[in-house]
Order: structure tokens, then sequence, then C-alpha cells
């Protein structure tokens, strides 16, 4: 039995353990990169093999493979153990991949301002003939590609718009009972009665009229607002992870060294830091450096920008408590520092960084060291030094010993709480988010997130499948199955041969064959269904999606091909048709709650939350004693509440529809009757709905 949660949604990111890195091997050497500079910022060139002391979980390790990059050429060591950089003429050519990330959900006009021209001196002044580059912006990738052209890049850059989401944030801090994002995360997270008691001070004084009859009802307004800032908080770093891991995932097909400038003003993980680790992990694996900008300026905290408009010559000891701290950093510097990057704190310096980052992706050694330990899937730290004074060097700290694949094995599957496999890597271009932000419930330990209309919206089992040669591709569940139930008929020597390919997972060779068994008349459905897997695989969507729709056509009884068309369309963002399939399976199967779950879940990932509540109501309707319907009519429920509760000004109250809270709390409340794997989720989310009332 196939199940669709909302909480599955994001499954390739909240249903998976957060792993740390895995490094580039062969067989069982590892590499890693390395800066070294001194004391003057330069760059230190004529360092040997024997400089190097690597550690690994502080056992030395040591140096086999030792080789230096200068400018585009590479040089292995000479007779005496140094790579010369003058005689770097004859070594082959090193691409560079530079990428400007705006987190523009954690950017305000001013640091986006900030941001954009250090992205226009990354692209204007350091992009040179055989680099290629992209900008992501709004969630997605410009122009959905990388580029080696500079009129393209500064274009997108320039093109590109702060979140105008920002601004209404920012109202909506400053509105009576004041209250940052910092202060909500304190009194939500960490149950910090300090920080509650003086924004209850702080709101009696900025309204006095409010606290005639005691500051009962300012505590209650402050808790209330506490909890949605938080929830909002939640999603929009989760939605940051997303699209980084999605990024991440897109360039692993590029071969080479990749440098990522995060621009950003911090955001808060403490509730997400399996997220954080699992994009330093696929950082690591796909050979990129993170650099991250901190576009605040001189206001380390944003409390001055947060909480200014109102009574501004009133001292707030409690935003200069808050100014000590500074949480929403410490996120972004670990994506720097533990992918051998670096951080910067100091808007006034976003030039020199910039040229830095260039530099750092021009110059550094390569070292390889074989482990004195066989690879057992753990995870190892990693310590890079040199034995000369006075010098700094920046690497990676660790990585998970594993060995590398077998060329020819098939693609794994790594298991999930639906009994299906998780949604493997995405795609270039970064996904773009749902017409609203929308944080899903998740398992104990892992991360909150958003839904992802790219990855896995109703079927959550698409896995990475990697081989040393070849980047990674997409690997549809439940294949082998789903042919012997289309049952050919008929044999032919390509498409036997093609579905042979793709058993093994060579997934080149069966598009091919395929696609030519499927020129001809006699084509039997199960040829174009196997076509379409292994495009899919390629990641060619386009080309599965007009496959599957042939299998559609011709054989409309075949259930699971419902479901490969969903996900195609949802690939290449076709919601409408992503719609309309899953209409023409309800009109088919009117009492199957996985289609139904599966409509009210790409209703969500479109905002269109009336109609996921009705397309969910009718799964419980279709299957009474499964618990994911519940779960998906609450989760769906709590969001519409979420997303129309306003707060009115006049009256200080917040004004939303009750109905839909109360709806969230009885589904909850049956799902936990039922049980399942989202009990500490739907727990957490009772707590939040009853505080509310």
């Amino acid at each position: 039995m196939r199940f669709v949660t909302l909480a599955l949604v994001a499954a390739a990111l909240a249903q998976a353990p957060a792993q740390p890195p895995t490094f580039r091997t062969t067989t069982d050497v590892v590499q890693v990169d390395v800066v070294v500079q001194d004391k003057s910022g330069a760059f230190v060139t004529d360092l040997r093999p024997d400089e190097f002391v690597i550690r690994e979980d502080d056992r030395p390790q040591r140096v086999e493979q030792f080789y230096f990059v200068a400018g585009r050429t590479v040089a292995a060591p000479d007779a005496a153990g140094s790579a010369d950089p003058a005689a770097l003429a004859a070594g082959p050519t090193a691409p560079r991949v530079l990428i400007a990330f705006f987190d523009d959900d954690h950017l305000t006009p001013a640091g986006f301002k900030r941001s954009q021209a250090a992205a226009e001196t990354l692209f204007g002044k350091h992009l040179r003939e055989g680099d290629v580059g992209g900008v992501v912006a709004n969630g997605s990738m410009a122009n959905n590609r990388l580029t080696a052209s500079h009129d393209e890049l500064l274009k997108a850059v320039r093109n590109a718009k702060p979140n105008g989401k920002i601004n209404g944030r920012r109202i909506d801090e400053r509105s009576w009972p004041r209250l940052s994002t910092p202060e909500a995360i304190r009194i939500v997270v960490n149950s910090d009665a300090n920080v509650l008691a003086q924004a209850v001070e702080r709101a009696c004084t900025d309204d006095p009229s409010q606290c005639v009859r005691g500051k009962d009802q300012a505590e209650l307004q402050l808790r209330g607002k506490a909890a949605e800032l938080a929830a909002e908080s939640r999603g929009s770093t989760a939605q940051t992870g997303q699209r980084l891991l999605a990024l991440l995932n897109g360039i692993s097909r590029f071969e080479g060294r990749k440098s990522i400038l995060l621009f950003s003003e911090g955001f808060f993980a403490d509730e997400s830091w399996p997220l954080v680790k699992e994009a330093i992990a696929q950082a690591a694996r796909v050979d990129a450096r993170l650099y991250t900008f901190d576009a605040r300026g001189l206001d380390r905290s944003g409390m001055s920008d947060r909480m200014s408009g109102v009574n501004p010559g009133t001292s707030d000891s409690l935003s200069r408590m808050l100014a000590q701290f500074d949480s929403e950093s410490d996120a972004v510097n670990s994506l720097a520092v533990d992918t051998g990057g670096f951080f910067v704190r100091n808007a006034n310096f976003f030039d020199a960084a910039v040229a830095q980052v260039a530099a750092d992706a021009s110059t550094y050694y390569v070292l390889g060291f074989r482990s004195d330990r066989a690879p057992d899937g753990s995870f190892r730290r990693l310590s890079v030094k040199v034995n000369r004074p006075g010098l700094s060097v920046r690497a990676r700290r660790g990585y998970v010993a594993t060995a590398r694949p077998a060329a020819t094995s098939a693609p794994s599957t790594r298991s999930t709480t639906s009994g299906r496999t998780e949604a493997g890597a995405a795609e270039a271009a970064v996904p773009e988010p749902p017409a609203e932000p929308l944080e899903p419930a998740r398992p104990e330990g892992t991360p909150a997130a958003r839904p992802e209309p790219g990855i896995a919206a109703t079927r959550p089992e698409a896995v990475e499948g990697r081989t040393a040669e070849r980047p990674a591709i997409r690997v549809r569940p439940n294949v082998e199955e789903h042919v012997r139930t289309l049952a050919p008929m008929a044999h032919d020597p390509d498409a036997d041969a093609g579905w042979d390919a793709y058993k093994r997972g060579d997934v080149e060779s069966a598009r091919r064959l395929l696609s030519t068994a499927s020129s001809r008349p006699a084509a039997a459905p199960w040829v174009y269904y196997a076509l379409g897997q292994s495009a899919y695989a390629l990641r060619d969507f386009s080309e599965a999606i007009a496959a599957w729709e042939h299998v559609h056509s011709s054989t409309p009884e075949f259930e699971p091909v419902y479901f490969d068309l969903v996900d195609g369309y949802l690939q290449v963002k076709d919601y409408d048709r992503a719609t309309r399939t899953l209409h023409d399976a309800e009109k088919r199967w009117p009492t199957d709650a996985e289609v139904l779950n599966a409509l009210g879940v790409v209703q969500v990932a479109r905002g269109a939350l009336d109609d996921a509540v009705g397309s969910f109501e009718r799964a419980i309707a279709a299957a009474p004693k499964e618990a994911v319907g519940y779960f998906n009519l609450a989760k769906a429920a709590e969001l519409r509440y979420w997303k129309n509760r306003r707060y009115n000004n006049r009256t200080g109250q917040w004004i939303a529809n009750d109905g839909d809270r109360r709806r969230a709390i009885d589904n909850y409340t049956k799902y936990l009757s039922i049980g399942g794997p989202l009990e500490n989720s739907v727990r957490d989310a009772l707590s939040r709905l009853n505080w509310i009332q």
C-alpha cells in the first residue's frame, strides 16, 4: 500500500537522517582540497607533501596523492616533492564554477542591495574565459542553467528583486505587542521566561490601556504572536535548506570544484540542524565550498531594524541583551567553515571577500590519503595542518568512510516510514516554493520542511542512483513489478536488451534501445513505460512524460502510470496537468484513498488549501481506518488557520477561523488514536494549537 502525507512532500529532506560528509574516493583513497595562506593573506604555493599533516579521528595519515592547482592549470610534484608553479604550463585545465545564492527569505531590502552589489562584482570582475556561473534568486536558478556569459549573469543579478514578504514581516514584528523573531524563538524554543516577561513589560509600556486589568492579556497575545513568528521562522529556514540542497544536487553533474556565495542575514536553525548538516554533507559529495556573506551591515543583532519605529527613545534592555547573541549566524557560519569556505561578517569588505573567493577557486592543493582503516560507513573527523609556522589552512572537517560503488551496480534504495523509498537528487534549477509557505510535520529528530513540488509530492520514493563514472540519476520505484503487471505478450530484441540494461543500472543504453523499440508500430505499452523510466532516470522529464502519456492513453486502467505522470508534471512545474491527471484517476477509482491523498498534497503544494481539505475529507471517507488521511486533513486545516489569521490593531485581537483550529485538533487527535510514525510531530502541533484560544 502506498501512503501519501503532507509530511512526505519533502521526503528527501524530512525523512532522511542527517549524514556527515562523504568525500570523493578512488577505491579507499580520500581526496581533500586545501587552501593555505600566510599572515598577509597571500597563497602559499611552494609546500611539499611532507609538510602537510592529515589526521583522521586524531590518527595521522600519510599523503599519497598530491598536486597543486594554480589558475586553470594543475601540477604534480617534481622530483624534490614540490609542485613548482613555474612548471604548470603543461598541466590540464581546471574549470571554475561560481554561483551567487540570494537567501531572499532572510534578506531585508537593504541587505539584498548589498548582496546584489557583491554579486555584480563577482561576475563583472572575476568571471573569466572558461568559467561558468549561476544566479539563484527568488527560489530558482536564473534561466534554469549555469552559463559562461558575463552579460547573462549580470542581467540575472540586476533583475533579481528582494522578497516583498520581508517588509510585511517587519511590520508584523513592530505592531503591538512588539516582538522580534529572535525573541519569539527564545520564548517558543527555549521557554525563556525572562524574555517573555520583558516583552510583556514593553507591551504594557507601549500601550498601557491593554494592561489596565492586568498583564495576562498582553502575555497571551505575545505567546500567540511568538508561536506564529517561530513557525514562520522554521518554515523559512526549511525553505532555504531545501533550495540549497536542490542547488547542490543539481550541480552534481558538473566536474570539479564549485564555489557558492550564500548571501543571507542569518536564520535560526535550532530545530533544523539536521537539514544544515545534510547540506554540508551534500556539499562534500559534489565538491562544493560555501562562502557565507552576512548582509546585515553593522547591526549584528538586527534589533534596531526590527524594533525601531515605536517609542524610539525608550531604552530597551531586552534588545540590548539579545544583541549579545548572534544565533542567526550559527547555521550560516557552519555551512561555510565545515565545507572549507569562510564567512564574512562586515558588509564593507564584501568586494575584497568576493575577490578572495575567486582566488580560492584558482589556488589550492589537492591531497589524497589512504585510510589505515577499512571503509565501514562511519563518520570520521578530519583535520589538515601544515608544519610550517605562521600559515592558515582551510579544508573540510570530516567525511564518511564509504567504499566506492562498482560502476555496474544498480541504484540502491532506502526505506521510509511509508514503506516506500525516498526522493533523490533535485534538478539543476532550484524548485520553486508553493504559493503559501508551509511547515509540514516531521518525525522526531528530522528538520522542519516545506512542501517542495519538484521532489516527491505524490510518490516519495524515487532514489538517487550513483555510479563511479556517472552523475546522479533519478530512478522510479517498483518499476520491475509494474512492467510485469503490463504483461508484455510479444518480445522485441531491442526492447528486451533495453530492459536488461535498465535493470543493471545502465539507463543511457536502456533509453537508446527502448527508444528504437518504441518506434515500431507493434511496440507494447510496457516498452513505452520502461522508456519513460529510463528518460526520467536521466532527468529528461519531457521525454518521460511523453512516453507515459502514451501508456496512459493506450492502457488507462494501469494505475501506476497516473502517479508516474504526476511526478513528471511536478518536475516541470506543470501543476495543472498534475491536478487533471489525479482528477482523471479519481473518476476511475473514486474510493482510492491514495489517489485522493495525492490529489490533496498537490493542491497544498499549489496553495489551494480549500480544495485540499475537500480531497482529504474524501480520502478519510474512503479509508476511515487509515491514519494518514486524518493527519493530512489536520495539517491542511492548520495551514489554512495560520494563513488566514490576522491581528487587528484597533481591537488588539487576533482574528482567525477557529473552526479550522478545532478541525485540526480533532483530526490530529484521531491520528493519535489510530497511531502512526508522526506522533511526536502531532503532539507538537496539538500543543501549538491549544495555546491559541
